[in-house]
């Protein structure tokens, strides 16, 4: 009766699509806790439990149960969750407000405000430093980095040594990853540089950078194009890559070992219907649990908070392929297609042809030959590069000598040269050329290779 109930709701407020998101998901997945769609909810996961906030309270999930319900008292309406395998803290979205949290209280670490200036940023944890990467806010795209000072309590710029034109283009909602020391970021919502009304027409940036937190350097890395369809959602916490997930598909992104995985048979209908009214706050992966607790719209007045299972969400295939064209490869590319032409053009300026070879040897072939042969060779020789006649080199024997017996003469003479030249000068390719007169097809001409 329920389930009738329900599909007669949809149908009266024509929701047809999501009756087919639904159907499709309770066939797979079962129970969901009920959420009023316009609550303020956010999901987060810490070291094996994962939690919802909604509204003014936070509640432990387990799979269809909400459970050991509680205020929160976080003095911030959006929220941002960072942690490792010890330590976790929830922050506001936007930078400014931090709270340490222990699995079950949340205690305030900072003396400061909402800064309004980060939303959408990218967190991460480095020598006991919450960091903060890019983001949005008061009207602009941020390249910036931002670190909480614990002592001050404060929130500080994290100081740089690149000039703007060897730094990355302003950006929020990217692609990141952290790994002992090093950021790595990559395509993210920003103003593209060669669009105009670039405040306008906000797009992805589609590169990929490094920062070395101990040099404070960054090096650019290369150049790619992602696939993914604004608005996104990414996850930063699975298998310490990326999880990028728009209606284009789900992608797993390796920044560091520039690796892209394609989810082929991805979910496409649950990704449709991600709550739009959280930012990054849809969708969080528990690895103790092997899948993922996700918002869900549900109709026009409920949304629904459901457990998927890994593979229920991205399937089971994969296509893998490189992610960036890198930019220290191709630099090395072309200088090795540099160093390797300038080796073919020193080759072929200074590798001797067959007339060269034969001048620099010409007395030991002399030597070798017979009189009537040399005379045949010697002939050719100075008239290269042009042809000769066969009627030219019958006038180089004797006279008493029948027209064919002089043309036997010459086909052995060239047969006797070519055996002395093939051995005196070593080379692989035909010694002489032949072809037909081009004023007279009848004459048959030769000449050196």
């Amino acid at each position: 009766m329920l389930v009738i109930f329900i599909i007669f709701t949809l149908m009266k407020y024509k929701q047809i699509y999501y009756l087919i998101i639904l159907l499709q998901v309770y066939t797979t997945i079962g129970q969901s806790i009920k959420l009023p769609q316009k609550g303020n909810h956010y999901l987060f996961t810490f070291k094996d439990k994962t939690y919802l906030i909604e509204n003014d309270s936070i509640y432990t999930l387990n799979f269809s149960k909400r459970e050991n319900a509680k205020l929160h008292g976080l003095a911030m309406k959006e929220f941002k969750f960072i942690s490792n395998e010890k330590v976790g803290y929830m922050k506001n979205a936007s930078s400014g407000i931090v709270y340490a949290f222990d699995g079950l209280n949340f205690t305030r670490l900072d003396h400061s405000f909402d800064f309004k200036s980060q939303f959408r940023s990218f967190s991460f944890l480095y020598k006991n430093l919450i960091i903060d990467f890019g983001g949005y806010g008061l009207h602009s795209f941020k390249n910036i980095l931002t670190y909480f000072n614990f002592a001050k309590k404060e929130t500080e710029l994290y100081s740089q040594n690149n000039t703007l034109d060897s730094s990355p283009i302003p950006r929020d909602r990217m692609v990141a990853q952290y790994e002992k020391g090093i950021l790595y970021i990559g395509p993210g919502h920003g103003i593209p540089l060669d669009v105009e009304n670039p405040y306008e027409n906000a797009g992805m940036i589609n590169d990929y950078w490094k920062f070395s937190l101990e040099d404070k350097k960054w090096q650019k890395l290369g150049e790619g194009k992602i696939k993914a369809t604004y608005p996104y959602d990414v996850v930063y916490d699975y298998n310490n890559h990326t999880l990028l997930i728009s209606e284009n598909g789900i992608s797993e992104i390796d920044i560091k070992n520039n690796l892209l995985i394609n989810y082929i048979d991805a979910n496409i209908d649950i990704i449709k219907s991600l709550n739009k009214n959280n930012t990054l706050a849809s969708i969080t992966y528990n690895k103790a649990l092997g899948g993922f607790y996700i918002i869900i719209d549900n109709s026009l007045s409920v949304a629904e908070v459901l457990f998927v299972k890994k593979n229920d969400l991205l399937g089971h295939r994969k296509k893998i392929e490189t992610l960036y064209t890198s930019k220290l490869n191709l630099g090395l590319y072309v200088f090795g297609s540099s160093i390797i032409l300038l080796i073919i053009i020193i080759y072929f300026k200074t590798r001797k042809n067959s007339y060269q070879l034969i001048t620099s040897k010409i007395v030991e072939i002399e030597e070798e030959l017979k009189d009537e042969d040399f005379k045949v060779l010697n002939k050719l020789v100075v008239s290269y590069p042009e042809y000769v006649n066969y009627s030219e080199l019958l006038d180089l024997f004797p006279e008493y000598l029948s027209y064919e017996s002089k043309k036997k003469k010459i086909r052995q003479s060239i047969l006797t040269i070519e055996e002395c030249l093939a051995q005196k000068i070593k080379v692989k390719k035909p010694i002489f050329v032949f072809r037909r007169n081009i004023e007279d097809k009848r004459e048959k001409q030769i000449k050196i290779n």
